[in-house]
Protein backbone atom coordinates (compact mmCIF):
# COMPACT_ATOMS: atom_id res chain seq x y z
CA UNK A 1 0.00 0.00 0.00
CA UNK A 2 1.27 3.57 -1.12
CA UNK A 3 1.59 6.55 1.27
CA UNK A 4 0.45 9.62 -0.51
CA UNK A 5 0.73 12.79 1.69
CA UNK A 6 -2.12 15.04 2.90
CA UNK A 7 -1.18 18.18 0.91
CA UNK A 8 -3.37 20.60 -0.87
CA UNK A 9 -3.38 21.25 -5.12
CA UNK A 10 -5.17 22.09 -7.51
CA UNK A 11 -6.16 20.10 -10.26
CA UNK A 12 -4.30 22.82 -12.66
CA UNK A 13 -2.06 20.69 -14.98
CA UNK A 14 0.03 24.37 -15.18
CA UNK A 15 0.91 24.24 -11.73
CA UNK A 16 4.64 24.32 -10.98
CA UNK A 17 4.29 22.52 -7.75
CA UNK A 18 2.34 19.50 -9.16
CA UNK A 19 4.72 19.97 -12.23
CA UNK A 20 7.58 19.51 -10.25
CA UNK A 21 6.79 16.47 -8.16
CA UNK A 22 5.40 15.22 -11.35
CA UNK A 23 9.47 15.32 -12.92
CA UNK A 24 10.15 13.39 -9.87
CA UNK A 25 7.46 10.46 -10.04
CA UNK A 26 8.16 10.35 -14.13
CA UNK A 27 11.82 9.69 -13.73
CA UNK A 28 11.56 7.38 -10.60
CA UNK A 29 9.17 5.45 -12.70
CA UNK A 30 10.96 5.33 -15.94
CA UNK A 31 14.29 4.64 -13.93
CA UNK A 32 12.68 1.03 -12.22
CA UNK A 33 10.56 -0.27 -15.48
CA UNK A 34 14.20 0.75 -17.22
CA UNK A 35 15.98 -1.04 -14.65
CA UNK A 36 13.65 -4.13 -15.01
CA UNK A 37 13.81 -4.40 -18.91
CA UNK A 38 17.41 -3.86 -18.81
CA UNK A 39 18.22 -6.96 -15.95
CA UNK A 40 20.24 -4.41 -13.72
CA UNK A 41 20.03 -1.26 -12.20
CA UNK A 42 19.91 2.15 -14.02
CA UNK A 43 18.93 5.31 -13.64
CA UNK A 44 16.82 7.95 -16.61
CA UNK A 45 15.37 11.12 -17.00
CA UNK A 46 12.14 11.56 -19.18
CA UNK A 47 13.03 13.73 -22.01
CA UNK A 48 9.92 16.52 -22.51
CA UNK A 49 9.22 15.46 -26.59
CA UNK A 50 9.00 12.15 -24.84
CA UNK A 51 6.26 13.52 -22.55
CA UNK A 52 4.48 15.86 -25.41
CA UNK A 53 3.95 12.28 -27.76
CA UNK A 54 2.90 11.11 -24.54
CA UNK A 55 0.26 13.62 -24.58
CA UNK A 56 -0.61 12.77 -28.27
CA UNK A 57 -1.31 9.73 -28.00
CA UNK A 58 -3.35 9.66 -24.99
CA UNK A 59 -5.71 12.23 -26.82
CA UNK A 60 -4.74 14.51 -23.78
CA UNK A 61 -4.39 17.70 -26.71
CA UNK A 62 -6.94 19.67 -24.57
CA UNK A 63 -5.03 20.12 -21.08
CA UNK A 64 -2.43 21.93 -23.14
CA UNK A 65 -2.65 25.61 -23.02
CA UNK A 66 -2.65 27.25 -26.56
CA UNK A 67 0.94 27.68 -28.35
CA UNK A 68 2.79 25.70 -25.42
CA UNK A 69 6.33 24.84 -26.53
CA UNK A 70 7.54 20.91 -25.71
CA UNK A 71 9.26 21.88 -22.37
CA UNK A 72 5.98 23.30 -21.30
CA UNK A 73 4.24 20.26 -22.79
CA UNK A 74 6.32 18.33 -20.48
CA UNK A 75 5.56 20.50 -17.90
CA UNK A 76 1.69 19.42 -18.13
CA UNK A 77 2.15 16.20 -18.43
CA UNK A 78 4.19 15.82 -15.17
CA UNK A 79 1.33 17.88 -13.31
CA UNK A 80 -0.74 15.13 -14.80
CA UNK A 81 0.27 12.80 -13.74
CA UNK A 82 1.00 13.93 -9.84
CA UNK A 83 -2.04 14.75 -9.69
CA UNK A 84 -3.34 11.13 -10.33
CA UNK A 85 -0.79 9.55 -8.24
CA UNK A 86 -1.68 12.01 -5.53
CA UNK A 87 -5.43 11.16 -6.61
CA UNK A 88 -4.53 7.77 -6.21
CA UNK A 89 -5.73 7.30 -9.62
CA UNK A 90 -2.66 5.37 -10.14
CA UNK A 91 -0.34 3.89 -8.27
CA UNK A 92 3.58 3.61 -8.37
CA UNK A 93 4.00 -0.07 -9.18
CA UNK A 94 1.15 0.74 -11.97
CA UNK A 95 2.54 3.16 -13.65
CA UNK A 96 6.20 1.55 -13.67
CA UNK A 97 4.22 -2.17 -14.74
CA UNK A 98 2.88 -0.38 -17.94
CA UNK A 99 6.06 1.42 -18.66
CA UNK A 100 7.93 -2.11 -18.62
CA UNK A 101 5.35 -3.48 -20.68
CA UNK A 102 5.28 -0.73 -23.04
CA UNK A 103 9.35 -0.71 -23.46
CA UNK A 104 11.43 -2.42 -26.86
CA UNK A 105 15.06 -2.81 -27.35
CA UNK A 106 14.81 0.72 -29.09
CA UNK A 107 14.81 2.63 -25.23
CA UNK A 108 18.48 1.87 -25.23
CA UNK A 109 19.01 3.66 -29.05
CA UNK A 110 19.98 6.85 -28.76
CA UNK A 111 17.79 8.68 -31.97
CA UNK A 112 14.70 5.83 -31.22
CA UNK A 113 14.55 6.00 -26.98
CA UNK A 114 12.57 9.63 -26.83
CA UNK A 115 9.38 7.89 -29.08
CA UNK A 116 9.66 4.52 -27.12
CA UNK A 117 9.42 5.95 -23.74
CA UNK A 118 6.58 8.48 -25.40
CA UNK A 119 4.62 5.95 -26.40
CA UNK A 120 5.10 4.55 -22.86
CA UNK A 121 4.32 7.14 -20.71
CA UNK A 122 0.87 7.39 -23.89
CA UNK A 123 -0.70 4.42 -22.19
CA UNK A 124 0.23 5.48 -18.74
CA UNK A 125 -1.47 8.42 -19.60
CA UNK A 126 -4.75 6.38 -21.51
CA UNK A 127 -5.42 4.47 -18.33
CA UNK A 128 -5.51 7.61 -15.93
CA UNK A 129 -7.73 8.87 -18.45
CA UNK A 130 -9.80 6.03 -18.44
CA UNK A 131 -10.16 6.19 -14.28
CA UNK A 132 -10.68 10.03 -14.36
CA UNK A 133 -14.34 10.11 -14.65
CA UNK A 134 -15.45 13.28 -15.95
CA UNK A 135 -12.22 14.38 -17.07
CA UNK A 136 -13.33 15.83 -20.08
CA UNK A 137 -16.00 18.14 -18.99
Amino acid sequence: MEVRPKLSYPRDFTDRGLAKLGDSLANFSLSLALSEYLGKPTGDRVPNASLAIALELAGLRDIIPPRTDKHGKGDVAEAFLAYAWLEGVISTEEIVGILRSNLTDDVTHFSRKKEVIGKAFGEVFKVIKDRMKGFED
